[in-house]
């Protein structure tokens, strides 16, 4: 069992530890792409009226929204809840390497943070060996 949580908390920190690396380099990268991804992503119900905020945390979440649902789009949730926000993004041909910046940078920092949260309550919720 030590083993185990030893493994986990290993993984745990790196993903953490990996994912808030990312959201320090994401904190600087917002302040420079939030105006260009906020006019191709920012429409509809994606937008409504959000593209005001363009201190740090809103724009690195609203950054992080847009990464999530492009990486999400084909699933049905986003489908139903963005679907014609999605087709107005693709009527406006974003570049792609700003696709490629949202995905990469501001959904996996998310999603790495996440996993090192769960892997620590996982470890957590383990018995203690005796």
């Amino acid at each position: 069992m030590e083993q185990i949580k030893f493994a986990l908390a290993i993984v745990g920190t790196f993903f953490g530890v990996l994912g808030l690396a990312l959201l320090a380099i994401a904190c600087i990268v917002a302040l420079f792409k939030i105006g260009e991804a906020d006019r191709y992503y920012g429409v509809g119900t994606m937008g409504w009226g959000r593209s005001q905020l363009t201190f740090p945390p809103w724009s690195i979440w609203r950054m992080t929204e847009y990464g999530m649902i492009i990486l999400f789009a084909r699933t049905r949730y986003v489908q139903r809840r963005w679907g014609d926000d999605l087709e107005l993004v693709k009527a406006n041909t974003p570049p792609k390497w700003l696709e490629r910046l949202l995905v990469w940078l501001y959904a996996s920092w998310f999603l790495l943070v996440i996993a090192g949260f769960a892997l620590g309550s996982l470890m957590m919720l383990l018995p203690e060996a005796r």
